[in-house]
């Protein structure tokens, strides 16, 4: 049941004179209203939120002109406020509050109210489950749209519901504020929904203990998800320092320059007896794991690691000869059990209700992690799954009156505080959302992907894990956490066209874009030692022949998407689903539509999907799908083909193949020669850092940042009748070639340092 914040307010003042020019103020239960006879405006403050409304005006249509209400007489009484107007003629306002909120109402048919309202960083546009369309909305800068009738308040979990039909526009003068439009209607509120993560949508739904997961805004340490390579997918448990040093140096070359930071390691080096999280298996690691950190280091990335903090060697623990007996929490029958998830039986759980392992074991050992090896990257392996084993054995603990929960959190808030604001943390899919919250930069959102599409022959529903995850749990992304759906992949036996449909989403998602592809050139020693190995490799066990790195093409999808880009979540609710770990969607959407507002300019970026097993025709209704206006004027960019789509009565009909998703970029039309797209990131935004049109020299004008030795394209269109003149850039050489009547291609080599760029029309 969602908790509506109650409003009724009884006013302090009666009567309020006109020839009182003095702003008259009342509070009650929370709430300010301010009303200023000087500007005869009205503002609504609340105390958890601030400002929720100000400036808000009278006004009555009259034909297609918005005529504003003057000449105020405000009287007041118990939950209502009467406000009479004298021009353009006399008409009565009536503000009533309820315990549900606040209802306006006019003796005009014709009358609406206007008002700004605060919307910048901490207070972003939204939509709720009531208004699904198929279609999952992303947003990257300070964005609107039509359909857009909520505002979310990030650090108090309010939301704010304007009624149906509401306008809410981006103020042109300060981006950071929204102009509200409410036409009145009977029975429509202006409604605050406390808490609205933690009840409305329910995170507290499927607790196990007494624990109670509450919405936490996100940690303001990374304004973006990551970006990098995992090994598990490639080589699982046969990651060979040899491998992941060839694997490092590629990534360096490769897709370093495009954005790529991290490369972390899984689970395999703490395999056998005598390996220990710091003490490698030496057979994979002759010269241990340091060395390989410091390769990393070398190459200009971040190392990170796979670790399950709540299990440690038994025989050989890390930070001593012996750990006590009561370091380890046995079972009913006194035995030690593996951690979930490491590579053997020889790691056992550890007892986190005995405050010593935090302080004898987890802290030295990631001070040394951390401060002494640089990592930089933490997987926090384990599923949640000592929190059960916990439960199950308590009695045997040293501490059982302990929450297993806090527990689980006491040996997390240890490792975020080594770790510290510029040391990335990602969990793993639990119990309970919510567990990891507030030392979590991001947490994986599923189970484990598989790469191939179906997942036939195979355990893990390949891909469509991925999408599960990605859908069902983007409504915390960039609000919560950084939401991490599992690793992409994009290697055969995946199509060209299912590799598009992957990378396109990832990156509209703005999810953590940690891929596991083979990059590195394998030499005929090291692949033949690599299939034959007596340990799982997963994957490529089953496709021994597809073992290789990816071919030019599929490496430019990832050169083409990366990095991650500081985009969240819109839709704030779960899509076609519950809050769960492991999301399953009942369907997934028609597109996905991420909303940008950069230097690149405003303009929508869609991925159009084909999710049937055949080719088919795919529409698109800008005004209904994507909120876009109606009626207006728009272009549309196919990226992966580099043509113009047509837009037809507002909308793009288009053949998608089976699989398949097709990128679009939609702008509105300017009536001027305008920036489309570049070559160098999907949304158009990542390299633009200027962009300037000059009226009166018809000039287009920018500055980007490229990758040195690399090909740059520009976009743009031309309208009829305009001609190209002089194209000019700071790297010197420059090509322009025109694609279509429409689309024009200017192209330079990358640059070490950013390059400046102008067109010319005439």
């Amino acid at each position: 049941m969602k908790q509506i914040l109650s409003i009724s307010i009884v006013l302090i003042s009666l009567v309020l004179m006109p020839a009182c020019r003095k702003a008259q103020v009342f509070q009650d239960k929370g709430w300010k209203i301010t009303s200023s006879p000087e500007d005869e405006t009205i503002s609504l403050s609340q105390t958890e939120l601030g400002l929720v409304f100000n400036q808000l005006q009278m006004f009555l249509r009259n034909g297609e002109e918005p005529v504003r209400c003057s000449g105020w007489e405000v009287t007041a009484g118990q939950g209502t406020v009467l406000i009479t107007t004298e021009k353009p003629q006399q008409t009565q306002w009536t503000i009533r509050v309820s315990e549900t909120g606040i209802d306006f109402s006019c003796t005009d048919p014709k009358g609406f109210i206007q008002g700004i309202a605060p919307a910048g960083e901490q207070r972003i546009p939204c939509r709720v489950a009531s208004q699904d369309n198929d279609i999952m909305y992303t947003q990257m800068g300070f964005v609107s749209a039509t359909n857009i009738h909520n505002l979310f308040d990030m650090k108090t979990d309010f939301l704010i519901r304007f009624p149906v039909g509401s306008r809410l526009t981006r103020n042109e003068q300060d981006n950071r504020l929204m102009n509200i439009e409410v036409q009145l209607q009977d029975g429509e509120e202006i409604l605050l929904i406390k808490d609205y993560y933690t009840s409305e949508v329910g995170l507290r739904d499927n607790q196990k203990t007494t624990f109670k997961p509450a919405y936490t805004p996100i940690p303001d340490h990374f304004k973006s998800a990551p970006t990098g390579w995992s090994s598990w997918y490639c080589y699982y448990m046969d990651a060979t320092a040899e491998s992941l040093t060839e694997e490092t140096d590629a990534l360096a070359g490769k897709l370093k320059p495009y954005g790529l930071k991290y490369v972390q390691l899984d689970a395999a080096y703490t395999r056998g007896p005598q390996a220990n999280w710091l003490e490698w298996n030496q057979e994979l690691f002759p010269e241990g794991g340091k060395v390989w950190f410091k390769h990393v280091i070398e190459n200009g990335l971040v190392p990170g690691l796979w670790l399950n903090i709540y299990g440690a060697n038994y025989t050989k623990p890390a930070m001593a000869d012996q750990y006590p007996e009561n370091f380890y929490l046995r079972n009913k029958s006194g035995k030690l059990v593996q951690a979930c998830c490491s590579a053997d039986s020889t790691v056992v759980r550890l007892d986190y209700t005995n405050p010593e392992v935090i302080h004898k074991h987890l802290k030295p050992l990631f001070e040394t992690l951390v401060n002494d090896w640089g990592l930089g990257y933490l997987k926090a392996a384990g599923w949640g799954t000592w929190m059960d084993y916990y439960e199950e054995n308590r009695d045997h603990a040293f501490n059982p009156d302990m929450d297993s929960r806090e527990a689980y959190r006491k040996g997390l808030e240890s490792v975020r505080n080594i770790m510290g604001d510029d040391g990335y943390i990602v969990g793993c899919a639990m119990h309970e959302i919510g567990v990891g919250f507030d030392f979590y930069n991001g947490s994986r959102s599923g189970g484990d992907d598989y790469a191939n599409w179906s997942g036939e022959g195979h355990w893990s529903g390949g891909m469509q894990t991925f999408f599960n995850s990605l859908f069902g749990a983007g409504y915390l992304n960039g609000i919560c956490w950084w939401s991490d759906p599992d690793d992409v992949m994009i290697r055969d036996p995946l199509t060209f066209d299912e590799a598009k449909t992957i990378v396109s989403t990832i990156s509209l998602s703005g999810q953590a874009y940690i891929f596991s592809d083979f990059v590195a050139e394998f030499s005929k020693e090291r692949l033949q030692k690599f299939l034959s190995s007596e340990y799982n490799i997963g994957w490529a066990r089953d496709y021994p022949q597809l073992v290789k790195p990816l071919p030019p093409e599929k490496l430019a999808l990832y050169q083409k998407t990366m990095p991650a880009m500081p985009i969240k979540a819109m839709d704030l609710y779960p899509y076609k689903t519950k809050p769960a770990c492991c999301p399953e969607p009942t369907s997934y959407p028609k597109a996905l539509d991420l909303k940008v507002n950069a230097v690149s300019g405003q303009y929508d970026v869609v991925s159009l999907y084909n999710w049937t097993g055949q080719d088919t025709i795919k529409t698109l209704d800008l005004h209904k799908d994507l909120g876009l206006v109606p009626g207006k004027a728009y272009l549309a960019f196919d990226f992966w083909n580099t043509i113009m789509l047509p837009v037809n009565n507002n909308t793009i009909r288009e053949s998608i193949p089976k699989h398949g998703a097709k990128a679009i970029i939609i702008r509105p039309f300017l009536k001027r020669p305008q920036l489309l797209a570049t070559s160098r990131h999907l949304t158009a935004a990542y390299s633009i850092l200027e962009l300037k049109w000059d009226p009166d020299e018809l000039r287009l004008s920018g500055v980007s940042k490229t990758v040195p030795g690399d090909r740059y394209d520009l976009y743009f269109y031309i309208p009829d009748h305009v001609n190209t003149g002089q194209v000019t850039a700071s790297v010197g050489h420059v090509e322009k070639k025109l694609l279509d009547d429409h689309l024009l291609q200017v192209s330079f080599q990358g640059s070490e340092t950013t390059v400046d760029w102008s067109v010319q029309f005439l």
